[in-house]
């Protein structure tokens, strides 16, 4: 019981966080629809990506073509989001953020990337700063990743 109340924090921390500044949804979607997605959402991330983190190393590929296949199931929600799907940006900050819960809480081992967003950016003083709301692929996102590759002195970036 402690797990999944600790599961269920974690989803709705994850979905403040991803959804807090990137205006997904279309004007006058209900709090019903609303909730389908994210229910849908979550079983679709711990049903179908979650088993390739929980005991292997990720690469970054995969861990790209993940969030791929992230904002493409999105897509069966377009009547509710705008841009008819999530981007790039706004689920690789879903998928990583709830990836750092999960490793935070010894659940899985550690994750490929960390999430990248403004603050993120800002602290490691990365220029010019770029909008991860308005990420459409994994261009500006792996600059990031790499850039943090450059500068850290630890083997892991997460």
């Amino acid at each position: 019981m402690k797990d999944n109340f600790l599961n269920n924090e974690f989803w709705t921390l994850t979905f403040g966080a991803a959804f807090q500044r990137a205006n997904v949804y279309k004007d006058g979607v209900s709090d019903k629809q609303k909730s389908d997605f994210k229910s849908k959402t979550r079983q679709f991330i711990e049903n179908s990506l979650m088993h390739c983190y929980i005991e292997n190393a990720v690469s970054d590929e995969l861990h790209i073509e993940n969030i791929n296949k992230l904002s493409d199931f999105t897509r069966e929600f377009q009547s509710i989001l705008q841009n008819e799907k999530l981007n790039f940006g706004v689920s690789q900050k879903m998928l990583n953020l709830y990836l750092k819960y999960l490793w935070c809480h010894d659940k899985i081992n550690e994750p490929p990337h960390f999430p990248v967003d403004r603050r993120i950016q800002e602290n490691i003083g990365f220029k010019p700063v770029v909008s991860w709301t308005r990420f459409t692929d994994s261009h500006d996102y792996m600059k990031i990743i790499n850039y943090v590759r450059s500068i850290n002195k630890e083997p892991s970036i997460a």
